[in-house]
């Protein structure tokens, strides 16, 4: 395992594979001295939504991804759907999550990741974008989380214990890109590490700060916190099976082929195609002199 140092969670920083294409990237955080207070206000909102939901649920419940509540919001399409649907359903996580969307801080945290995909992404984000703008004109009563996000869909992770186990995002855009925010009271030089399994990388990831990574492909998961800290996150993403709908002309693929609809491109050049929104560092950074 190699080991990134990330302390400050500042620096933003490209991982660039051998063919020089940016692949995931340490967004860091704004320079911004008021950070630190508005992530604090998140975490004190979603101590109150861990709260609520548990009250709700009655106790915390372990999943594939670790020990400790979640709500998700936003659209989603996959495991069996007919169309895509907004969620949560259930009156009381929906009022939850709302509570959590119409967070001011919350959406400068949705805003930032999105901010960061776009700059070291930006013909994939273009993808992301075209997508969410597609569906919500097609589909009035599906809406977006936030105005100034392309990701069609955030987990709040409730903590205060917030450690995942090694997975991956299956349901994601396989070619595309998550933006995990990490927040809460912990040592980030000492618990909380990002790790990229496949690539053998120990990633340092403050409170505050925003990595974004290709999460459908690479097994991930987080470093143990110490007794007595909090760890919180927040992930925004899209399903793969978006992306697919709006291509099938809002159909399922099966009625899109039942009424004669053929794709162009063979499954390997579909995932060449979508390898190929992936930025290259020296175009990058080439834009940017």
């Amino acid at each position: 395992m190699s080991h990134i140092f990330d302390a400050h969670g500042r620096e933003q920083r490209p991982l660039i594979d051998k063919d020089g294409v940016v692949f995931a990237v340490l967004a860091g955080s704004p320079n911004d001295p008021g950070w630190p207070a508005a992530m604090k206000e998140i975490q004190t909102a979603m101590d109150h939504a861990r709260r609520e939901l548990l009250g709700t649920r009655g106790r915390e419940e372990e999943h594939r991804r670790g020990l400790f509540p979640t709500v998700a919001c936003g659209i989603s399409y996959g495991g069996g759907q007919k169309e895509p649907t907004a969620s949560p359903r259930l009156p009381r996580e929906k009022s939850i999550a709302a509570s959590l969307l119409d967070n001011h801080s919350i959406q400068r945290v949705a805003g930032f990741g999105s901010a960061a995909f776009r700059l070291f992404a930006p013909k994939l984000h273009a993808y992301y974008s075209k997508t969410l703008d597609a569906l919500e004109a097609h589909h009035p009563r599906l809406k977006r989380n936030f105005k100034n996000s392309v990701f069609a869909r955030i987990t709040f992770n409730l903590g205060p214990r917030t450690v995942t186990y090694i997975h991956i995002d299956q349901n994601n855009l396989p070619a595309g890109l998550c933006a995990i925010t990490a927040l809460g009271d912990f040592d980030p030089t000492l618990g909380g590490h990002l790790i990229l399994w496949d690539l053998g990388l120990i990633i340092e990831f403050p409170p505050g700060a925003t990595i974004l990574i290709p999460s459908a492909l690479l097994r991930h998961s987080n470093a143990a916190i110490r007794p007595g800290e909090t760890r919180y996150s927040l992930t925004q993403y899209s399903a793969g099976g978006l992306f697919r709908w709006v291509e099938c002309g809002f159909k399922t693929k099966k009625e899109f082929e039942a009424g004669g609809g053929t794709f162009k491109l063979s499954g390997g050049e579909r995932w060449a195609e979508g390898m190929g929104l992936f930025s290259k560092w020296v175009d990058l950074s080439s834009s940017c002199l």
